[in-house]
């Protein structure tokens, strides 16, 4: 049996220990620690993270911005992975530097969504230190926290503050080569699926194992995608596992080690087969890295995301669409 202990180190840290490390910086005996917002709803969600980050957040804690630090070329898909030198200013903007040890957080009501996506982003671009995700976000911790003197910040802030990531990506894409920056990213390709290495992987070959994170409907064909104008259906030979089912209920918390290897392992994944990589995909490439967490904390650290997903799966014509149907 795979588990967090005997293979790679956990990506999650618990509220407790947060807390513990925010009580640290306090003293002034951790300084090297940075506490990141990094929270997304989909459109027909009515919440505005950057508003809730305003008067509301994690103590220390900054807003990194997963939808806007993107590829601003990019006019048709929704927050795709922005360049090399995009994400390390946004690093410079929030003085994050390539030894930081990074703790992730989102608000989601089910204890996360979007906090994956940025720590994937964090590794896809190689960074040195530890990157974690908080285990039950912000609403895990608030429960334990909310009034404590090292839990929360409520002393509103401007929305200049909020934005610096944001603003740091847009100056990244217009000066482009003219600027420097003190964090150095370095994409690894190893860690991003497209939609040509699918077609031929996973589709044709079958040489890789592919898992959706998406609900059962939209995976079947049955249920009509948020989006319009995109297919019903899933990519051929790929496999569902709907990233609530890596979370318990209750507490908004990732199941254990052995509970999430009998997740992967009822929806068909061969998690011990490590000759066979593993693709996951979802609506945006937001979702997915939820399993790829998942997966990292069972020992499969060698996760492909395909960043377009279904958005751009699902808008294309040369591509085979499975139905439940078909």
């Amino acid at each position: 049996m795979v588990s967090n202990s005997n293979t790679t180190n956990s990506a999650l840290i618990s509220p407790e220990e947060l807390h513990q490390t925010l009580s640290s910086q306090a003293k002034g005996t951790n300084n090297n620690t940075v506490i990141l917002d990094a929270s997304w709803y989909m459109p027909f969600v009515q919440r505005v993270p950057k508003s809730e980050f305003q008067t509301k957040r994690i103590k220390h804690s900054q807003f990194f911005d997963i939808d806007k630090v993107s590829d601003l070329k990019e006019k048709n898909l929704p927050h795709m992975l922005p360049n090399a030198r995009a994400f390390a200013m946004a690093c410079d903007a929030l003085d994050i530097t390539n030894d930081s040890s990074v703790v992730i957080y989102d608000r989601a009501e089910s204890g996360i969504f979007s906090a994956a996506r940025l720590w994937w982003m964090f590794k896809v671009f190689g960074h040195g230190g530890s990157v974690r995700v908080l285990n039950g976000g912000f609403k895990a911790y608030e429960k334990l926290y909310s009034t404590d003197e090292d839990g929360m910040d409520t002393n509103e802030i401007g929305m200049d503050e909020v934005e610096k990531s944001e603003r740091a990506c847009v100056e990244a894409y217009e000066k482009e080569n003219s600027v420097t920056t003190k964090y150095k990213a370095t994409l690894d390709l190893n860690r991003l699926a497209t939609i040509e290495s699918v077609k031929k992987d996973v589709c044709k070959t079958n040489a890789k194992q592919c898992v959706d994170a998406r609900p059962k409907g939209r995976f079947d064909g049955t249920t009509a995608e948020p989006r319009a104008g995109l297919a019903c259906g899933s990519i051929p030979n790929s496999k569902i596992v709907p990233f609530p089912e890596v979370l318990d209920a209750e507490t908004g918390k990732f199941k254990d080690a052995e509970q999430l290897k009998r997740v992967f392992e009822a929806a068909g994944m061969e998690l011990d087969n490590q000759s066979k990589k593993i693709v996951a995909t979802c609506g945006t490439g937001v979702t997915a890295c939820i399993l790829t967490l998942a997966m990292h904390e069972v020992g499969r650290d060698d996760v492909e995301v395909y960043d377009g997903s279904w958005c751009e799966w699902g808008s294309r014509e040369d591509v085979p669409v499975k139905t439940a149907s078909a």
